[in-house]
């Protein structure tokens, strides 16, 4: 585990870290769509890599003196929707806000209404808790709006198991790359030095609408 997480980390993280990312996010303005939307591709992947991997040394080494720690990364990437991304994204973080801000608040027991506006203010306070600025606040703000409008259409339609063979359908595949699209627009977010740098981003990637 120790050694995985150090490749994560070395190999693949820092790998992406200078020709990609940080170009893309140094000067969004000046950058083609294209490359705009390669750069929020590979910080998402950064992301996983240097964070799965720190979470992979720990259980590693914490193995090493007889520690068991909880998994905190589950292949998020093959998440169907969000609310089953944060069941494989930073579990630990995940967990804790589930345990003691989401259900203490009421969770669903008090309505879709009041469902919906616990889920809002416990991804606010997750943004807040990676630090004090208005990006984290949007970042946790879409992330809320995300889970509350799956969670609509949740309450509405069950939803079929997740079997091998469901999950290499035409419609999970789908279901796979738009959760996968709607993650990494609100990692643009999570990256950018401040919100407006980010709405830059964000209004240069979809000139890649325009140009195609």
């Amino acid at each position: 585990l120790a050694l995985m997480g150090f490749f994560k980390k070395v190999v693949v993280g820092d790998a992406i870290a200078s020709p990609y990312v940080d170009q893309a996010f140094a000067n969004p303005e000046s950058q083609t769509p294209e490359f705009l939307v390669l750069g929020a591709c590979m910080f998402t992947i950064q992301l996983y890599a240097d964070f799965s991997g720190y979470s992979d040394i720990a259980r590693g080494v914490s193995r090493l003196f007889g520690i068991e720690l909880m998994v905190n990364f589950q292949q998020p990437f093959l998440s169907r929707n969000i609310t089953e991304f944060w069941r494989r994204w930073h579990i630990s973080l995940s967990t804790w806000l589930r345990d003691y801000l989401y259900i203490p608040m009421g969770g669903n027991r008090r309505g879709l209404t009041v469902t919906y506006l616990n889920l809002m203010i416990t991804m606010l306070i997750g943004g807040l808790w990676h630090g004090a600025s208005w990006n984290f606040v949007a970042w946790g703000g879409m992330h809320g709006i995300y889970l509350a409008i799956h969670r609509s259409f949740r309450d509405r339609k069950e939803e079929p198991s997740a079997t091998a063979s469901r999950l290499f359908s035409p419609g999970a595949l789908g279901s796979i790359f738009c959760t996968n699209v709607l993650v990494i627009l609100t990692f643009v977010l999570f990256r950018a030095t401040d919100l407006p740098t980010a709405l830059i981003y964000l209004e240069g990637m979809a000139g890649i609408f325009e140009s195609a």
